[in-house]
């Protein structure tokens, strides 16, 4: 057993339908996701709202198959950077831990721990930060070293939302979907980028560099795919009352349809894996949103998964972290 371990941090997902209640009571008990101080009342909030949910979440669920792949991916994906670590001679074990459904991260740290490691490495598998999602993640995994591996020595890595293999690999899959696209002719489809939206206040009012960290993505992918693509970048996944980052995406394809836009490409730039958002909301929601604007060709960009390109990069930003391996 080594004693040096890289943390792939994730939100997680249902794998089950019986899943889905326990992972909106998670999800909205984050204290970054509902922002009650008094715990007691968080919990109660977030009990109410997984309640409430459960019914509509599981139709979506069973939609895309009965739970979600995000496990499933990351955990190929934390295989195939600790093989591309083994190959260059570093000793390591790289595993999926998750902050709202299984592996929990504190389940991973402690065994970890048991088995010996003393040197852990967070790195949160979201491209731009955001108090909703990084910050969490990494606080949990603090808490869970300091609980679990008193004497270990936890190290973090940010967000990476202009990174070159990151950037390349997404170039890469938009020009697969644009030449599969009836007319492939430059500028005759229209990139579209969607990230998961957040209440805008938490820009405005808490500094949140998300909408930043967002554009950055936005400027690195278009350089990459060249100044002859049209594109543009719209928010998805919006809940609740308040407002939150627009222009929301279903509204954006009705304008494009509205415009006589014909071939429409989404590319989902906030997230690493295909999960609910991807393979529900873009494939099947907007999907059938754009048909209905009269957009007659719609595709979406796989996720990246176990891209090469995105592995390796992964793998370079560990591999550099020269502290972790002292």
């Amino acid at each position: 057993m080594t004693d040096r371990a890289v943390l792939f941090l994730q939100l997680g997902g249902p794998e089950t339908l019986a899943d889905v209640r326990g992972f909106l009571y998670r999800l909205f008990a984050d204290p970054e996701v509902i922002r009650v101080r008094s715990g007691i009342l968080r919990r109660a909030i977030a009990a109410s709202i997984a309640l409430s949910r459960a019914g509509t979440s599981k139709k979506m669920y069973a939609a895309i198959g009965g739970g979600s792949p995000i496990r499933r991916l990351t955990d190929e994906q934390s295989a195939g950077v600790e093989a591309l670590l083994r190959s260059r001679g570093r000793d390591v074990a790289v595993r999926t831990a998750m902050t709202c459904s299984r592996p929990l991260v504190e389940d991973v740290v402690a065994e970890l721990a048991a088995g010996g490691c003393r040197r852990f490495l967070a790195l949160p598998l979201y491209p731009q930060y955001s108090l909703t999602t990084t910050k969490g993640a990494l606080d949990r995994s603090r808490e869970a070293v300091h609980r679990y591996a008193r004497v270990a020595t936890l190290l973090e890595t940010g967000s990476f939302p202009a990174d070159p293999g990151f950037v390349a690999a997404h170039a890469d899959l938009i020009r697969r979907e644009l030449a599969a696209f009836p007319d492939t002719a430059p500028g005759a489809t229209y990139v579209l980028f969607s990230a998961h939206s957040i209440p805008k206040k938490l820009v405005t009012e808490e500094n949140d560099p998300y909408e930043r960290e967002i554009g950055q993505t936005v400027a690195a992918i278009a350089r990459e795919i060249g100044p002859e693509r049209r594109t543009g970048l719209a928010y998805q996944s919006k809940l609740g009352p308040v407002e939150w980052l627009g222009p929301q995406t279903a509204d954006v394809l009705a304008e494009l349809g509205r415009k006589g836009e014909k071939q429409v490409l989404v590319v989902p730039i906030a997230f690493v894996t295909d999960h609910i958002e991807t393979l529900f909301e873009i494939d099947q929601l907007f999907a059938r949103a754009a048909a209905d604007a009269g957009i007659a060709h719609f595709r979406r960009t796989p996720g990246l998964n176990a891209h090469p390109a995105f592995l390796a990069s992964l793998a370079r930003m560990i591999d550099e972290r020269k502290e972790f391996w002292q």
